[in-house]
């Protein structure tokens, strides 16, 4: 037992390496959930040519084995063994940071007739998603994300888009609303309830984009 005053600097040296000690166990048991990856498949309609439908997913740790794909296109049966039709519109997949907003990967390169597909194979491959969160859009091509960062939009968002005739024909799109998308080896996922229309994605860009200006001009010393 110690018998002399302890100092508050060390104190709180001992109070900082418990914290220390329980983030890390905290850590090991987020990496640990990595190995109890799930699949999860969504479907739904588009409402209009330029609507965005995101979606959420987390991994507990790095990762080599996500696998996310669209079926509408060309049509199949998805990851909870329902069929899907074909002759949907032409899709399209991004992945971004969900915390900063930060583009990752996207499907850009793929043939026209080929569906959206990122996985570590042949012309998808991504490489290695760190652990954590992302968000994932589903768009018709040619929407497609403009810049390093969700809060730069899609194309439609400054008239750069061009769609189709009729509707959900654009890059040979079949002419069908509807989409279907498997997620597969992450620990979670989600998606918003409806396809977002544009002026409404722009707004929750910048909602994104608000908490980082707050923090950097704090840093600078001004408050938001």
């Amino acid at each position: 037992m110690l018998d002399y005053p302890l100092s508050k600097t060390t104190v709180n040296i001992m109070t900082t390496n418990k914290l220390l000690l329980v983030l890390s166990f905290m850590f090991l048991l987020c990496v640990g959930q990595g190995a109890t990856a799930a699949n999860f498949s969504f479907t739904g309609n588009f409402n209009k040519d330029n609507d965005v439908q995101l979606f959420s997913f987390t991994i507990g740790a790095d990762s080599t084995t996500v696998a996310i794909n669209t079926l509408s296109l060309l049509g199949g049966v998805n990851l909870n063994g329902q069929s899907i039709a074909g002759d949907g519109f032409n899709p399209y997949l991004a992945i971004f940071e969900q915390n900063t907003g930060l583009f990752v990967f996207d499907t850009l390169n793929k043939a026209t007739n080929e569906e959206a597909v990122i996985a570590n194979s042949g012309s998808h491959f991504y490489g290695t998603l760190s652990a954590g969160s992302y968000i994932l859009a589903l768009t018709q091509l040619d929407n497609v994300a403009l810049g390093a960062n969700l809060a730069d939009g899609f194309a439609d968002s400054l008239g750069l888009a061009t769609f189709g005739a009729s509707p959900f024909t654009a890059q040979n799109g079949g002419g069908s609303s509807h989409w279907a998308v498997d997620i597969a080896n992450v620990d979670s996922a989600h998606l918003a309830t409806v396809p977002l229309p544009g002026a409404l994605l722009l707004f929750l860009q910048g909602l994104l984009v608000l908490p980082i200006a707050r923090s950097l001009t704090r840093h600078n010393g001004v408050n938001v």
